[in-house]
């Protein structure tokens, strides 16, 4: 194959369809509809701040000072998101899609499990 019929790449395709006035999908973790709600994948005591939780995000939007509410196997727990970090920096806020750490307040590390869900 020379080198003038190469294969568009994906970038141009999609920039082909936005010119020509097609819809053109939007990108994943763009923020789904409905409640925030994340799955902890796991848990972490900081000295001085509190308890931590990482994870996905699954839907919604979370942002600092939200409340929010941990469901685990033994019941449910009130707290505040008091910080949110993704890749040691700080975010005002994450959407769908993002792996985040959720600082939490009045919760100790032995409240919460890999499993637990926090929604909001």
């Amino acid at each position: 194959m020379a080198f003038w019929r190469r294969r568009k790449s994906e970038a141009e395709l999609s920039l082909e369809r936005l010119q020509a006035g097609a819809p053109v999908a939007e990108p994943a973790g763009s923020g789904e509809p409905g409640p925030f709600s994340m799955t902890v994948e796991d848990v972490f005591a900081i000295t001085g701040r509190g308890t931590v939780v990482t994870g996905r995000v699954g839907s919604g939007t979370v942002r600092v000072g939200q409340a929010a509410t941990v469901t685990t196997a033994s019941g449910q727990l009130s707290t505040t998101v008091t910080a949110i970090e993704q890749f040691r920096k700080k975010s005002d806020q994450a959407v769908a899609g993002d792996n985040v750490g959720l600082l939490l307040d009045g919760i100790g590390r032995d409240d919460v499990a890999r499993g637990d869900t926090v929604e909001g």
